[in-house]
């Protein structure tokens, strides 16, 4: 065949096939980072299962497509054996399940029969095929270890290569050197695409999970901030109205907070609010309740505790272990010791209310009414306790 009709047709094929793998790669790295889609959620191992069986049945329909009806076997329609090695190498590592080494060892088994079409089983299609499954279940076994260091990959990749290519030899007897050089660049090829479009989708993500972070975090208290507050906010009121499950919330407010910054600095406020959170963090971690901290204000901290029920005592018992907290906190600024105390205004969600706020309007009437106390109070469901009980 001439040399330009030989280079065109491999060049095609070539890129034919690293665009099916980037694609796949895309939709495999996307079903295995989605969160939103409930069936995928629960299904994730089938699909990234089926889509693996779906690339590597394409891919050998088309090896074999090729290599029967080719009248000149010149080894360009080995791009399609060379993307069933890198796609199956590639799962293997990926698909860490038991069905995923089934998966392998059937199709391989079944490619070993196809020499059938091409000539006949020997002893040889047993031992090729025998050893190809052997090198499989190694790789299934220890891909933890095998991805975790870039040479024991590389090592990996290339003795699976290498068996599979030998195997591949028998479905396409009489290539020339020529044939073997194409079909080793084009397996070189199209690794390093997987690999480094792999590389630049898992880039991405860290980014936007860092973006995420920064979106969903306070940089300096670490609680969830207050987009984070409303959206939770409205998720558990949705529910309460389906389920009639309830929650409790806590406004807290540090009190005299501008003097600690007027008088020792930003820097001295900011060391007070990231202990501040760290400590009322560590107070609801002690109860059995599902609580979680979020940064509403500059010195407002609000904790919202999840199936809850209406206890005044627990209530009492939340709200005086976290101000007993705060008040046990000292700071030392300009050779001065300094403590803070903080104001707690407590509230259930209730039958009566008529959108998701109502609760967190509740909650911060009766924070203000510890504040007007004389501070250092807390007020639940709008009864301001004796600031000597406990």
């Amino acid at each position: 065949m001439p040399f330009t009709t030989i280079a065109l047709s491999y060049v095609s094929s070539l890129i034919a096939n690293a665009v099916v793998l980037l694609g796949c790669v895309s939709l495999f790295m996307w079903i295995e980072r989605e969160t939103d889609t409930p069936v995928i959620v629960r299904h994730r191992q089938l699909f990234l299962c089926l889509l693996g069986i779906g690339l590597l049945l394409l891919a050998y329909l088309e090896a074999q497509a090729n290599n029967v009806m080719s009248t000149h076997l010149t080894g360009f329609h080995w791009t399609y054996l060379n993307l069933v090695i890198v796609a199956l190498y590639n799962l293997m590592l990926r698909i860490k399940i038991p069905a995923q080494m089934i998966i392998s060892l059937v199709f391989t088994i079944f490619w070993g029969l196809s020499s059938l079409i091409t000539g006949g089983a020997s002893s040889k299609t047993v031992i090729q095929t025998g050893a190809l499954l052997l090198v499989e279940v190694i790789i299934c076994l220890f891909a933890k270890q095998i991805e975790s260091h870039w040479w024991s990959y590389g090592v990996g990749f290339i003795v699976f290569s290498w068996v599979a290519l030998q195997m591949g030899s028998m479905l396409y007897v009489g290539q020339t050197p020529g044939a073997w050089t194409r079909q080793i660049v084009a397996l070189i090829v199209l690794e390093a695409v997987v690999l480094g479009y792999a590389d630049i989708l898992r880039y991405q993500d860290t980014k936007l999970k860092d973006f995420k972070h920064q979106a969903e975090f306070d940089a300096l208290t670490g609680a969830a901030t207050f987009g984070v507050f409303n959206t939770h906010l409205q998720e558990l009121y949705g529910n309460f109205r389906q389920t009639g499950e309830t929650y409790a919330m806590f406004a807290m407010d540090v009190d005299h907070f501008k003097r600690i910054n007027d008088t020792y600095g930003h820097v001295a406020g900011n060391e007070v609010l990231r202990t501040i959170a760290h400590t009322i963090n560590e107070v609801v971690k002690e109860f059995k309740f599902t609580g979680r901290l979020y940064r509403t204000g500059g010195e407002e901290f609000t904790i919202i505790i999840e199936n809850i029920k209406s206890d005044p005592e627990m209530a009492e018992t939340i709200s005086r272990s976290i101000q007993r907290g705060i008040s046990e906190l000292r700071f030392t600024f300009k050779g001065e010791a300094v403590s803070v105390t903080i104001s707690i205004g407590e509230e259930r969600v209730s039958p009566s209310d008529a959108n998701y706020l109502d609760i967190y309007k509740r909650a911060d009437q009766y924070l203000y009414a510890s504040k007007h106390n004389g501070r250092n109070a807390i007020t639940l469901r709008g009864r301001t306790l004796d600031q000597g009980t406990g």
